[in-house]
C-alpha cells in the first residue's frame, strides 16, 4: 500500500525544519494561539509578538530562520515590518500571510523577496507545501555556507592535506571539481568527457533545490552504474558543477565517445522520479582527447557544441576550426562594408492581439543585404558584430529606418535593444534624439533581449524612465528561460513580456512547458503586463496559447518577416489568405 503523499509532506517537513528558530507575529490573539500551536508540530523553538513593531524590535534583537507575519496590523504592517528587518538583514527568510490580493501588495512582496505568500483562510495543505519549500531553502543555504566558511578556513591554513578532504561532492557523493583538476595534472595521457543533463536549470528553478538534487543525486548513481555495467576503463567519475559531471579514461577518444553513446541512450530512455513524476531527460558530450593541453576548456567548448548540433562531440583542433576563424574574419569585413553602403535593413514580422486577431503591432528584426540581393540573417552576423565596435552602428541604422518607416502608421512597431546598446551612451543619446522627434512615441516597444546580463539596475532603469517619459513602452525578450527575469519585473518598470519560444514549442506535449506558460500568463496578468507568445508556428499551438489567456502572438503562422511595406501603415485582419508573407510590396 502506497503511503500517503500528505503524510510523507508532514514528515519532510519536520525532518527539515529541526533545529530551527521562528518568530511569528500576529495581532489577533485567537489566531495566534491556534497557528504556535499548529508551528509547533515542526518547529522546536518559536517567539511570537503582538504587532509590526514588536516584530521588528524582536527581529533586530535576536536572529530567527524564519518569519512569518500577517499583513494587516497595527503599528507597522507585516511589509513594512519585513522592509526593515531586510533593510539590515537582506537574506532574513520571511513568509506573508494575508487576506489581500491586491497588485501593489503582491508586487512589492516580489520586489522585497519575500520567500512564500498565503492568502487567508489558510488550508493546512497549501501552509505544509510553502513550508516546505522555504524550509527546504533555508537548509540548502546554510549548508551552502557552512561549506563555504569551512572551505576558506582550509584555503587560509595552505594545507593540501586538509583541501584533499574536500575532495568529495556532498550532494553527489562523486568527486568533486578540485580532485578532477588534481587528476589531469596526474593523468594527462587520459581523455575526459564533460556531460551534463539538458534544461536543468529549469527544472531547479521551477521544482525548487530539494528537487534538483535529488535528480543530481539519482544521475550520479546511475552513471556510477553504468560505467560498471558498461566496464568502461576509466580512472574516476566527477560532479564538476550544476549540472556537469566529468569522466576519466585511458580510452582514446573516438573509443571512448562509443562507450558515453551507449550510457547517454540509456540515461535517455530510463525514468527519473521528479516531483512525484517520472519524467524522462536528456544529456549531451564533450569531449577531449588525451594530451589535450586545455583539457577543461577544450571538453567544455565540445560541450557546448554539443547542446547545439548533437549530444556527442569530440573536439578537434583542426582545418575545419581554422576555417571557421577564416569565415569569422570575412563576416567582419561583410559587416564593416554593409555599414559603409548603408546595406543593415528592418524587416518586420506581424504580432496579432489574440482576442481580436488583428495585426496592431511589428517587430523590427535586423538583416544584412549582400551587394546581390542575398538576406543573411541576424544569426550569423550580429554574435561577429557584438565582438567589434560595430554592433551599436548596426543598432542606429536599424533604429533610424524603423522609425522612417512607421513615421505615419497606425501600427506600433517593437525594436530590439542589448544591454550593450543601453550602457553605450552615444547610442542612448541617438536613440532619445529619434523618439523626440517621432510624432507618437506611444506606438514604439523597446525590447530588452539577454536581460539576464543585466548587471547594475540604476543605469537601465533610468534609461526606461526616460523612454516612458516620452510615452515608449518597454519588453523583456525571452521571458521564462531563467528565475532571475522575475527580478526584473520587480525592479524594471515593463509593460510586456515576450515568453520564451522554446517554452510555447513544448506547451503541446511537454508539461512543464505548459505549466511555466501558464503560470507565467496568470502571473502577468494578476501584475498588469501584456504578454506575448513568440513562436507560434501552427494553428494547434495557438489554440492553446489562446486557452491560456496570452494577449498576443507573434510567429510563422501568421507571417514571416519582410520589409517594410504600405499594408503597414494600416491595422488590418488577419486570415490565413493574408498572410504577411504574401503580401505585395
Amino acid at each position: 500500500m502506497s503511503s500517503n503523499p500528505m503524510n510523507e509532506q508532514y514528515r519532510l517537513l519536520q525532518d527539515a525544519a529541526k533545529g530551527m528558530r521562528v518568530l511569528y507575529v500576529e495581532d489577533d490573539p485567537l489566531i495566534r494561539r491556534e497557528y504556535i500551536a499548529f508551528l509547533s508540530r515542526f518547529f522546536e523553538e518559536i517567539d511570537s509578538e503582538n504587532n509590526g513593531q514588536e516584530g521588528l524590535d524582536a527581529a533586530l534583537l535576536k536572529r530567527y530562520d524564519l518569519i512569518i507575519t500577517d499583513y494587516q496590523m497595527p503599528s507597522l504592517n507585516g511589509l513594512e515590518m519585513i522592509e526593515k528587518i531586510k533593510a539590515v538583514y537582506p537574506a532574513q527568510a520571511t513568509l506573508l500571510v494575508s487576506a489581500h490580493k491586491e497588485n501593489d501588495i503582491l508586487y512589492r512582496s516580489v520586489e522585497l523577496g519575500i520567500d512564500g505568500y498565503l492568502f487567508k483562510p489558510i488550508e493546512r495543505i497549501q501552509t505544509i507545501e510553502v513550508l516546505y519549500k522555504i524550509v527546504s531553502k533555508i537548509s540548502m543555504e546554510k549548508e551552502n555556507l557552512q561549506y563555504k566558511e569551512h572551505l576558506e578556513d582550509l584555503v587560509a591554513e595552505k594545507s593540501r592535506e586538509a583541501l584533499l578532504t574536500y575532495t568529495i561532492d556532498r550532494i553527489s557523493g562523486l568527486y568533486s571539481f578540485a580532485m578532477l583538476e588534481h587528476d589531469l595534472l596526474e593523468h594527462c595521457n587520459h581523455s575526459l568527457s564533460l556531460l551534463k543533463i539538458n534544461n536543468f536549470k529549469n527544472l531547479n528553478d521551477f521544482y525548487g533545490y530539494a528537487v534538483g538534487n535529488s535528480i543530481l543525486k539519482q544521475t550520479a548513481e546511475f552513471l556510477s552504474r553504468s560505467l560498471e555495467e558498461e566496464a568502461l576503463p576509466f580512472h574516476a567519475l566527477y560532479r564538476v558543477s550544476g549540472a556537469h559531471f566529468a569522466v576519466l579514461s585511458s580510452l582514446e577518444a573516438k573509443e571512448l565517445s562509443r562507450f558515453i553513446h551507449r550510457i547517454i541512450q540509456k540515461f535517455e530512455s530510463t525514468e527519473m522520479q521528479i516531483d512525484g513524476q517520472m519524467m524522462y531527460l536528456e544529456m549531451s558530450s564533450g569531449i577531449v582527447d588525451h594530451a589535450d593541453e586545455s583539457p577543461l576548456s577544450h571538453a567544455d567548448i565540445a560541450l557546448r557544441q554539443a547542446e547545439k548540433e548533437g549530444y556527442i562531440v569530440i573536439y578537434r583542433n583542426d582545418a575545419r576550426s581554422e576555417k571557421e576563424r577564416s569565415k569569422k574574419l570575412q563576416y567582419q569585413d561583410m559587416i564593416k562594408r554593409a555599414l559603409q553602403e548603408d546595406r543593415f535593413v528592418p524587416y518586420y514580422q506581424p504580432i496579432i492581439d489574440n482576442k481580436t486577431k488583428s495585426i496592431m503591432k511589428y517587430e523590427a528584426l535586423a538583416r544584412l543585404i549582400l551587394p546581390d540581393g542575398e538576406v543573411i540573417s541576424p544569426g550569423l552576423f550580429l554574435p561577429i558584430a557584438k565582438e567589434t565596435k560595430m554592433y551599436n552602428s548596426i543598432t542606429k541604422m536599424i533604429i533610424r529606418k524603423t522609425l522612417d518607416n512607421f513615421r505615419y502608421s497606425e501600427c506600433s512597431v517593437s525594436m530590439n535593444l542589448s544591454i550593450d546598446d543601453i550602457k553605450d551612451r552615444i547610442t542612448r543619446e541617438f536613440l532619445i534624439e529619434q523618439i523626440a522627434l517621432f510624432p507618437e512615441p506611444e506606438r514604439l516597444i523597446f525590447e530588452l533581449l539577454e536581460s539576464e546580463r543585466i548587471g547594475s539596475y540604476e543605469e537601465v532603469q533610468h534609461f526606461f524612465t526616460e523612454l516612458k517619459h516620452y510615452g515608449c513602452k518597454v519588453a523583456i525578450d525571452d521571458f521564462g528561460s531563467g528565475y532571475s527575469n522575475f527580478e526584473h519585473l520587480a525592479k524594471l518598470n515593463i509593460d510586456y513580456i515576450k515568453i520564451d519560444g522554446s517554452l510555447i514549442l513544448g506547451i503541446e506535449d511537454t508539461l512543464i512547458s505548459q505549466v511555466i506558460v501558464e503560470m507565467l500568463s496568470n502571473f502577468a496578468a494578476k501584475m498588469g503586463i501584456k504578454t506575448i507568445a513568440e513562436f507560434v508556428c501552427k494553428e494547434s499551438i495557438s489554440l492553446k496559447v489562446n486557452a491560456m489567456g496570452i494577449d498576443e502572438s507573434q510567429g510563422f503562422l501568421y507571417g514571416e518577416a519582410i520589409p517594410y511595406c504600405l499594408l503597414m501603415n494600416h491595422r488590418i485582419q488577419y486570415t490565413p489568405e493574408k498572410e504577411m508573407a504574401k503580401m505585395v510590396y
